[in-house]
């Protein structure tokens, strides 16, 4: 299975977005979050394959990017997955993973610090770990023959100023 981990693009200030009484679930990206995330797309576009599956955490600004994902690969449809939420457990995401029918190469568009702790259980087999954070658009290519705490291989881990000048 190749599974690719992206950080959502980024969004709209946090205690901004507060001061409107919105939920935070529904920050939303910048326009410019937008722009660069068109750019980060479309660079991983011109090295990897389309994923067969799509998932997104129900946050906006995730389905967001997910949205822009999707673009750059010419369309597809984005699954929402509870278990992509900023706190969600990296163990409770391994059993959900495990749970697909054929997850040949899937890609999961989420937050930190999950996205971090996930990428820490599947590499190391420790989600305590966290060593490696992701910025936002960042994107982290892992390839999985059996889904249990570090069974998986990293691929590649591209910062998105490096997916951009691809584009």
């Amino acid at each position: 299975m190749q599974l690719i981990l992206i950080r959502h693009a980024p969004a709209g200030d946090r205690v901004e977005w507060a001061l409107t009484g919105q939920p935070d679930d529904e920050r939303p990206l910048t326009k410019k979050g937008s722009a660069k995330m068109r750019d980060v797309a479309q660079g991983l576009a011109r090295i990897f394959a389309k994923p067969r599956r799509v998932f997104s955490s129900p946050l906006l600004r995730a389905r967001q990017t997910a949205d822009i994902l999707l673009e750059a690969y010419a369309g597809g449809d984005v699954e929402l997955a509870p278990d992509l939420e900023p706190e969600a457990d990296p163990q409770a995401t391994l059993r959900w993973l495990k749970t697909l029918k054929n997850p040949q190469s899937v890609a999961l568009v989420g937050h930190e610090p999950h996205l971090s702790s996930l990428l820490a259980l599947l590499v190391h087999g420790d989600a305590d770990l966290e060593t490696m954070p992701f910025r936002k658009g960042g994107v982290a290519i892992l390839e999985i023959d059996d889904l249990h705490p570090g069974a998986a291989r990293l691929k590649a881990l591209l910062p998105p100023d490096i997916l951009r000048t691809l584009a």
